[in-house]
């Protein structure tokens, strides 16, 4: 990232900043950096979209994490990651809420759920994880219990049992690691994950004892198109999961 922005950020906006640091570091609003850049050189430079472009530019893929609980795990690498399809989900809810196993169950108590629960922010993404700890340490659900749309929809069925118990007791906690292409990411999010870079960049030069990444600090990745099968790295069972809820 320093050699990225050696041009811009160089020795002499070090110092500055080092001399009068910004009240805050942020990476939402990088005006503290732009206006240390224009003081020290004259050049009017916006550095979060500076950044982001040589990222584009140097970068073909972020290496990033998705956690899942397959029953199937070779079907991921004949198929990819693909994107939520509601139906196929909210249909194997009904296979295995309406058997045998749960006679207190009716159609409606499942169809109750999934309105309750609503396809608006999951219908057609897929998400990633850059930060391989944050996904283990307190996004554990995904590895234990699989898609959140179906515990989601489990944890909205009435009844006097934590169903989403259920899904707990299907599949493998398994991490896939994949290579995310930079062009599959909206622009907006390349730009986040610039603006991101910069903070933590510039909160070292403060803290010698800066630790990247922080603890519960992600770097999370939607993707509105599936993940072909050549671009999973591979994958691994983690151990000693924290179950986030139970």
């Amino acid at each position: 990232m320093w050699r990225l922005l050696s041009d811009v950020v160089d020795a002499d906006v070090i110092v500055e900043f080092r001399q009068s640091p910004p009240e805050f570091i942020v990476s939402d609003d990088l005006s503290w950096l732009d206006g240390i850049v224009r003081k020290v050189t004259g050049r009017e430079i916006d550095t979060k979209d500076l950044l982001a472009n040589r990222l584009l530019e140097r970068y073909d893929a972020i290496r990033a994490f998705h956690g899942a609980c397959p029953i199937d795990i070779e079907l991921y690498y004949k198929e990819g990651l693909l994107l939520l399809d509601a139906e196929r989900f909210e249909a194997s809810v009904r296979s295995i809420f309406l058997s045998d196993s749960f006679p207190e169950l009716t159609p409606a108590h499942i169809e109750n759920a999934i309105q309750a629960v609503g396809r608006d922010l999951r219908e057609g993404r897929l998400y990633f994880e850059a930060n391989e700890r944050m996904l283990i340490d307190y996004c554990a659900h995904y590895m234990l219990y699989g898609s959140e749309y179906m515990v989601g929809i489990a944890a909205h069925i009435e009844g006097h049992k934590d169903y989403r118990q259920v899904l707990k007791r299907r599949g493998t906690p398994t991490v896939f690691v994949c290579d995310v292409p930079l062009d599959y990411m909206h622009s907006n999010a390349v730009a986040e994950f610039a603006g991101m870079a910069i903070e933590v960049l510039f909160e070292s030069l403060l803290d010698a004892s800066y630790v990247h990444p922080q603890l519960a600090r992600g770097g999370g990745i939607c993707l509105r198109r599936p993940l072909s099968p050549g671009l999973i790295v591979g994958h691994y069972h983690p151990r000693e999961l924290k179950d986030p809820l139970n």
